[in-house]
């Protein structure tokens, strides 16, 4: 749970498919999508028979018995238990005020003291660290005094999720030097445009806030800068490729002057601040654009010539798997980002498995309906463009709340607000679609926000971070009356995995135009683009944990028949920012490998309804607790 300390806005940021020319999501076609182009899908479809396409098949020995102790509650360890919530609850927002700002509007109401305005220490000392160690330690032991069985039953899963959790974080330490902070898809550099333009000014203490902890972003910069730098000197440095990915970024962000972004809409903010006198404007706007000018575009020009001087110190010709214990890290890495249990070995069997068997779900399609499998060929290159350009993204969100509801448990009417990334950011974030913003625990808020520059498959990114994605996914477990610290405990792989899982059903809600077969093609628009986000984690374990290099990847691609120009730009994501794609590829096979389950064991008595119901009250968790709920609920219902 060390990363609630970390200060950095929550944000869930959808990166799907494969890019050739940056860290998200591209047309199909590009580098990987002429292996689907019809005369090779006609070719094959002569010679093939249907397989099982479900992950793996499920016995009655695979739905484990769950001998938990008979409820029996204790008040006073169930009074322990809520304490040693709200104290970490407390304990984690009150060390970082960026954390703060992002999840609660006034703490004063839940017993919280607002940290500094500044951005979090950094210090990757020795001492430090045995000292955060401790700390981490003590947190677990005090959680290990309280009878786990003397728990109600939804206490007892967050006291098992919260054990994993130190227990992983623990296995974290020793590996100083193994991330870097200013990664192409995952750096300080990226997200810091967001932590400001996300802001919410609602007094004149939030906007005094703001400038001040704009004021303390280059000292927060140079630490980082200084941490890279040692990085470097103890082996640790990104590749050329990558170090002109984040260089690239820097330029952007400083392309503009006096009309800055940061410049533009921290006035337009505060011209609707009606709380502030018309003097108190002119103040404030003066000293933002001093600060953005004077502070903020030096400071990326540093970072850039700071990076340009790293290039050519990299010696490592793979990823992770390069350096001493790296297999070892990328395995905790791995963890981490995807709460699953599987390791590296099982995660690329499974991933292998899969990847294998797409050629017989299209064929099984094809015999099904051959009229709807050929107009998904025909229509390849537009399918999607009726919604793309003929709907809003609003009317997309209104659309999905209505047609896509029948699996789901009902909930009341989602308020939220949709807007635009502001033109710069569309390239300096090109790789994020769009995101949804977690909202407050005292005032819950929902925000989406779209990446205006991107016009392609709006429809699927729309559902995987609204309806009945993210935006619903959150607030239908807000509804359970979760505790603080478990509405702001963030599972990736969890979250991630039931977004994409939603994802790839919301292409059959699509009204295609001239064809009756919406769930054929929706079908394979799926399959489409579940292959290309299965290669990223094929290659993400292949890079970091087998040590391929690019010579390798390039040689694989060429065997599977892909385009093998995109060899080097994948393997510089997964090598730039190990783990980055596993949240969504494993924790998609997670979530969908849980309903497999299900619908096998129960058959005629499986009710999607019923199944979600448990995957969004048991809330984020690992995946090993999340599937005890899931079989139980066999158990109740076979």
């Amino acid at each position: 749970m060390k990363r609630l300390k970390k200060g950095i806005a929550l944000i869930v940021s959808m990166v799907m498919m494969i890019s050739m020319s940056s860290c998200g999501k591209e047309n199909v076609s590009n580098g990987m999508g002429e292996r689907s182009t019809r005369e090779s899908i006609i070719a094959t479809l002569e010679n093939r028979t249907t397989e099982d396409s479900t992950i793996g098949t499920v016995t009655t020995d695979d739905v484990k018995t769950t001998e938990e102790a008979p409820i029996n509650v204790d008040p006073e360890q169930e009074k322990a238990f809520k304490q040693f919530e709200d104290d970490y609850f407390k304990e984690a927002l009150e060390a970082s005020f960026v954390g703060y700002h992002s999840k609660v509007k006034d703490g004063s109401t839940l017993g919280l003291e607002k940290p500094e305005p500044k951005w979090s220490d950094v210090d990757w000392s020795d001492a430090v660290m045995d000292e955060s160690k401790a700390q981490a330690e003590e947190w677990m032991n005090r959680l290990q005094a309280i009878d786990r069985d003397s728990l109600n039953e939804t206490d007892r899963i967050s006291y098992d999720l919260y054990m994993e959790d130190f227990e992983d974080e623990l296995k974290m330490y020793g590996y100083n030097y193994y991330k870097s902070a200013f990664s192409p898809c995952n750096g300080f550099q990226e997200g810091f445009s967001s932590t400001f333009t996300d802001y919410l000014l609602e007094t004149k203490e939030d906007v005094e806030d703001y400038l001040s902890l704009l004021e303390s972003s280059p000292a927060y910069f140079d630490k980082l800068i200084e941490y890279e730098k040692d990085r470097a000197d103890h082996g640790f440095v990104m590749n050329d490729n990558n170090l002109d990915s984040v260089i690239e970024q820097c330029n952007t962000f400083t392309e503009e002057k006096e009309n800055h972004f940061m410049i533009e809409l921290f006035n337009l903010k505060i011209d609707e601040a009606d709380f502030l006198t018309a003097e108190e404007k002119t103040a404030y706007k003066a000293k933002n654009k001093e600060l953005v000018l004077n502070d903020i575009i030096p400071m990326y020009e540093k970072l850039a010539t700071e990076m340009e001087a790293l290039k050519g110190k990299n010696t490592n010709k793979t990823g992770l798997a390069g350096y001493e214990k790296g297999k070892d890290y990328y395995a905790l890495v791995m963890k981490q980002k995807t709460s699953s249990t599987k390791t590296p070995e099982e995660a690329l069997e499974l991933l292998y498995y899969r990847l294998n068997n797409f050629m017989p779900d299209m064929v099984a399609l094809y015999q099904k309906d051959p009229d709807g499998y050929m107009y998904y060929v025909e229509h390849y290159d537009t399918l999607t463009d009726d919604v793309d350009k003929n709907m809003t993204v609003e009317e997309m969100l209104e659309k999905l709340m209505v047609v896509d509801t029948d699996e789901y448990p009902a909930i009341d009417k989602i308020p939220y607000t949709l807007n635009y990334f502001e033109k710069p950011l569309e390239k300096i974030m090109e790789r994020t679609l769009a995101y949804y913003k977690l909202p407050r625990v005292d005032v819950p808020t929902n925000v989406i926000r779209v990446n205006g520059g991107h016009t392609e498959d709006l429809w699927a990114t729309i559902a995987h971070e609204g309806f009945p994605g993210h935006m619903y996914q959150m607030n239908y477990y807000l509804t359970t009356n979760p505790s603080n610290l478990r509405s702001i405990e963030f599972f990736l792989g969890y979250v991630e995995g039931w977004a994409k899982y939603i994802e790839y059903r919301s292409y059959e809600k699509i009204d295609y135009p001239d064809t009756d077969s919406d769930e054929t093609v929706g079908k394979l628009a799926a399959l489409n683009s579940e292959i290309n986000m299965l290669v990223f984690g094929i290659l993400d374990i292949e890079v970091n944990y087998n040590g391929w290099t690019v010579e390798d990847v390039e040689k694989w691609f060429g065997e599977q028949g892909y385009d093998t120009s995109a060899a080097e730009k994948i393997f510089d994501i997964v090598a730039g920012d190990p783990g980055l794609y596993q949240s969504y590829v494993l924790g998609y096979y997670e979530m969908k490998g849980l309903r497999d389950k299900a619908e096998q064991a129960l058959g005629d008595k499986f009710d999607a309804v019923e199944f979600h119901r448990v995957i969004l009250e048991t809330g984020p968790v690992q995946y090993d607790i999340l599937e005890r709920q899931v079989d139980k609920y066999i158990q109740e219902n076979q």
